[in-house]
């Protein structure tokens, strides 16, 4: 068995539904699940959540009190309720249940446990908070007893903050908790436990030796008892006689764990180290559960003090555990509940096991959930490093194609008065145009969305180049070769005689653009599996080659523009943002800080860029900018020749220019506010931003 589904009512930030459904709903995977979100998302809320309902194996103890009681507008809640669903009963696990069964959809065992607690607001009981926990269907639910209560438990891995205290002796030992939970420690009440005979032993062999002699018949215990008898008042017949005599410990378990402590070896151990060890500790309840019951083991921020490499292995343990030489592991399978901050543990977890809680909604990745299918998974466990992974901690996420974007788009945002890192944006460099595949994450599969499921909010700008080359690139016989609609692309079908009929179906033709017939005979062949030969250039030539224009460009660029749009419009949390022009760069040198790009590729050009040469190269590029009569897409073109031909470095130059940006800030905020060209940008911005700007008012 394991935990399906959680769902909260009116626990701290989640409330309920307006129609009474719960205010969370969080679907788990049967093994591995790992919860990620900004601060504040409602991670610890989640984990607190489950050990509210199903305690865990070390019985922790977790107080609740007003302040977890929901508090909106309307006032605050007197009541909260939360339900673990578990799902995948064998029969054994049923029969332990059968008083509190009930069926999902596909009449499967399932058991639900319900946690409740209301706040008395009257009489002199008012301010008390009254708890239960009952399992079965709702209003006909009542008390988990016996083995059905036990076999529930969770085991838990706390935060780490001080390991070395944890591992220390004391009241409050949590290695006290951990041992007296475990089977070795267990034993029947009319039982003495073999550590219990240990210690009563070595106490025996203290009292010997106190009570041997050690100077003249004299004793230790002798001596204290003379001086005891100074102290206090000569006894009666009814007085208590006190006699001193040494001990290890109390000779009941609990008071034996409690004196244990756990270390590493004598030398001292850095907090990494005993934090490794305390989680070593915790995993014995773990490895020490019986395989009937849920085997769940919720683990806290397992990032905190353990350095990436090290939580890397522990998250490798975990997956290894589930899995034992391709099948079930009987002796450590199990479901685990992960909650983190770190991106590395993201990165290196497929992504169908991560739940995003954003917006106080839990979203799931599995394929069920999104509208990501196999070969997706498959190219994002290949690409979605550690950077990337850092999308899952924002409240705004911007992708873009490469360094250039990376660079710039911080600063401009800055210029503008929206800091990224203000906002909680994360700007995630892609470094190709895999666009399609990562902003599925952030899309619902129409499954979800039917059962009334919510969208994801989390705003999302994708910036790209139109990558469509102007006018200045061709000379005047150049072609283009494309497929403009369906009459054109049924006169071709008939002329290369091909055995699979062509379709705009199986590939959107509209907006591609092809430099040579051979291009477009490649793509064909691709596509449709065909074998066409040279000798066909001239019937394609003939059918899909333009002479190219001003205006035939033009139409392609409005073509392109609107398919893209189309096709990233998948909700309304997602927009693609895209150049005016060919790229970033060329339509910088449209826009009206095209005297600061054209500066910076020079910059980046030469090492000496203002020596006597290479300054008069740069002052009539300059006067060519400000003073010239050159046409705007003429002296663009110009401008941006050294990046298209590689003579310099995109990412030095976007670097170089936002340095400059950055000192000339004030001056240019309303020129860059108000340019055609970069206003994309900006658009793409106030996109990821305007939700906390409203948030604020």
């Amino acid at each position: 068995m394991y935990l399906k589904e959680l769902k909260i009512w009116n626990f701290r930030k989640f409330s309920q539904k307006s129609n009474e459904e719960p205010g969370l709903r969080v679907g788990f995977n049967d093994n591995l699940n790992i919860i990620i979100g900004e601060n504040d998302s409602g991670k610890s809320t989640i984990i607190d959540a489950i050990k509210l309902t199903l305690s865990t194996t070390s019985d922790e103890r977790k107080l609740l009190t007003e302040k977890d009681f929901h508090n909106s507008k309307n006032g605050k809640h007197d009541n909260i309720r939360i339900e673990c669903v578990f799902s995948d009963l064998n029969e054994q696990e049923a029969g332990i249940f059968l008083e509190w069964l009930t069926f999902d959809e596909q009449k499967n065992y399932q058991l639900e446990v319900r946690f409740t607690a209301n706040i008395i607001n009257e009489g002199h009981m008012s301010g008390r908070i009254f708890k239960t926990t009952k399992a079965g269907p709702s209003n006909a639910d009542f008390f988990l007893d016996g083995l059905a209560k036990e076999i529930i438990k969770a085991t838990y891995l706390k935060p780490l903050r001080d390991a070395e205290n944890e591992l220390k002796p004391g009241i409050s030992s949590r290695l006290a908790q951990i041992l007296r939970s475990h089977k070795k420690f267990k034993s029947n009440d009319d039982e003495t436990h073999p550590l219990e005979e240990i210690m009563l032993s070595a106490n025996e062999k203290l009292k010997e030796y106190f009570d041997s002699p050690y100077d003249k018949g004299r004793t230790l215990i002798g001596d204290l008892s003379t001086h005891l008898d100074e102290f206090f008042s000569k006894p009666k017949h009814s007085d208590e006689i006190y006699s001193p005599k040494f001990e290890v410990s109390k000779t009941n378990l609990q008071s034996i764990l409690k004196r244990l402590s756990l270390e590493l070896d004598d030398n001292t151990s850095g907090l990494g180290s005993l934090n490794l060890l305390f989680i070593a500790a915790e995993l014995l309840l773990l490895n020490d559960k019986d395989f009937i019951g849920s085997n769940l083991t919720i683990v806290e921020e397992i990032e905190a003090h353990l350095h990436p490499q090290a939580q890397l292995r522990l998250l490798k343990y975990l997956q290894e555990s589930l899995v034992k030489n391709g099948e079930v592991n009987n002796t450590h399978s199990g479901q685990f509940i992960l909650s983190t901050h770190s991106p590395s543990l993201v990165a290196s977890t497929p992504l169908e096991n991560v739940i995003l809680i954003s917006d106080s909604e839990a979203y799931p990745m599995d394929s069920n959930s999104t509208k990501l299918d196999k070969e997706d998974y498959e190219f994002l466990e290949r690409f979605l490093d550690v950077t990337k992974s850092n999308l899952f901690f924002a409240r705004g996420v911007i992708l873009v194609e490469g360094d250039a974007e990376n660079l710039l788009i911080p600063t401009i945002a800055e210029i503008i008065g929206r800091p990224l890192h203000k906002y909680g944006v994360s700007i995630v460099n892609l470094g190709n145009t895999a666009f399609n595949r990562y902003s599925k994450i952030f899309c619902r599969s129409d499954d979800w969305l039917n059962k009334g499921l919510p969208d994801l909010k989390l705003p999302v700008s994708l910036i790209t180049d139109l990558d469509i080359k102007p006018i200045q690139q061709y000379s005047k016989s150049a072609k283009q070769y494309s497929i403009e609609n369906q009459e054109q692309l049924i006169n071709l079908e008939d002329k290369l005689e091909l055995n699979t009929p062509l379709n705009f179906d199986n590939y959107s033709f509209e907006d591609k653009v092809f430099e040579k017939i051979s291009d477009i005979r490649n793509e064909i062949n691709f596509l449709y599996g065909s074998n066409l030969k040279a000798d066909k250039n001239e019937d394609i030539d003939i059918i899909c080659g333009k002479s190219v224009t001003k205006e035939f460009l033009e139409e392609l660029e409005k073509r392109k523009i609107e398919r893209l749009k189309k096709e990233y419009s998948r909700n309304s949390n997602l927009k693609v943002f895209i150049s005016p022009k060919w790229t970033l760069e060329y339509s910088l040198a449209l826009s009206s800080i095209n005297v600061e790009l054209a500066k910076s590729i020079h910059e980046a050009r030469f090492k000496e860029p203002y020596n006597n040469r290479n300054a008069a190269v740069w002052n009539t590029m300059r006067e060519d900018i400000v003073f010239g009569d050159n046409e705007s897409a003429d002296l663009a073109y110009k401008i941006f020749k050294p990046l298209h031909k590689k003579n310099v470095s995109k990412a030095v130059v976007a670097q170089l220019l936002a340095k400059s940006l950055k000192e000339k800030s004030l001056d240019i905020k309303s020129e860059i506010e108000d340019d055609e060209y970069l206003s994309y940008i900006i658009d793409a911005i106030y996109h990821v931003t305007e939700p906390k700007l409203q948030e604020e008012k």
